[in-house]
């Protein structure tokens, strides 16, 4: 346990702030400024990049393409409010040297919770992000945040999660297509089939079936390759997270 850990943030005027961790727990901190940008270096092979989030509205920073899935996973996630990116860092002392440490999401949950997301290194866990995870966690104590660890699926459900998000825009939205599109999977349907039974175009349809799929209005079995055969039907509301993780999601 580290002695004199602290939360540095940015006040309404945009100057940076320190608190002990054990007040910052009352801070607000998702509508803040970010307290640091990663700045890409030509030797690295990260990419920093943004998500545009449709739970927000707004652009959630990413410092790597595995955040990037991250965010996204964000954004899909019902019970996720509200989150951002880089708006609080960590700081103590340890031996005889500071130490820094910036989270990479603040979320908060419709329970009103507030869940820190970290993620390790591509290359995988070492010593230095083990110690950093065991501060965060101190901080978590300290604070009242809880610690989320989201594991980003892989392969078919990765795809098709990616896929849909193309669509999560409301302008993708059409109430009268939507009826359709739910009164067509009141029952397990195939995709195609659905759209036919619609009456409809089929593309002026997919783009609303798409977006149902990510508002969660209607959904499938995520781990096979979204197509004409995908079985569709209504529902898909997540379990609750407490802390989340992003099994619970797909």
């Amino acid at each position: 346990m580290v002695k004199d850990l602290r939360i540095v943030h940015r006040n309404g005027a945009g100057r940076e702030v320190q608190v002990p961790a054990d007040q910052a727990g009352v801070v607000e901190l998702l509508d803040r400024e970010p307290v640091w940008v990663p700045l890409r270096h030509p030797s690295e092979r990260s990419i920093v990049t943004y998500w545009w989030s449709a739970t927000t509205g707004k652009h959630v920073g990413c410092r790597s393409l595995q955040r990037l899935s991250v965010a996204m996973l964000l954004d899909f996630h019902p019970h996720v409010t509200d989150f951002a990116a880089w708006t609080a860092r960590l700081e103590w002392s340890e031996r005889g040297r500071a130490r820094r440490f910036v989270p990479d999401f603040f979320v908060r949950t419709a329970q009103g919770a507030t869940v820190v997301v970290a993620c390790p290194p591509a290359s995988g866990p070492g010593g230095r992000w083990e110690r950093q995870r065991q501060v965060l966690e101190q901080a978590c104590q300290e604070t009242g945040w809880q610690l989320g660890s989201p594991r980003v699926p892989q392969g078919g459900a990765l795809a098709n999660l990616r896929w849909v998000a193309r669509y999560r825009h409301p302008r993708n939205a059409d109430r009268e297509v939507e009826e359709k599109l739910l009164a067509a999977f009141a029952r397990p349907l195939s995709l195609m089939d659905g759209v036919q039974a619609t009456g409809m175009p089929r593309l002026a349809v997919l783009p609303q079936l798409y977006h149902l799929l990510w508002r969660r209005q209607l959904t499938m079995n995520w781990s096979v390759p979204l197509g004409p055969d995908s079985v569709v039907h209504r529902g898909g509301a997540a379990r609750s997270m407490r802390p989340f993780t992003v099994q619970e999601q797909v």
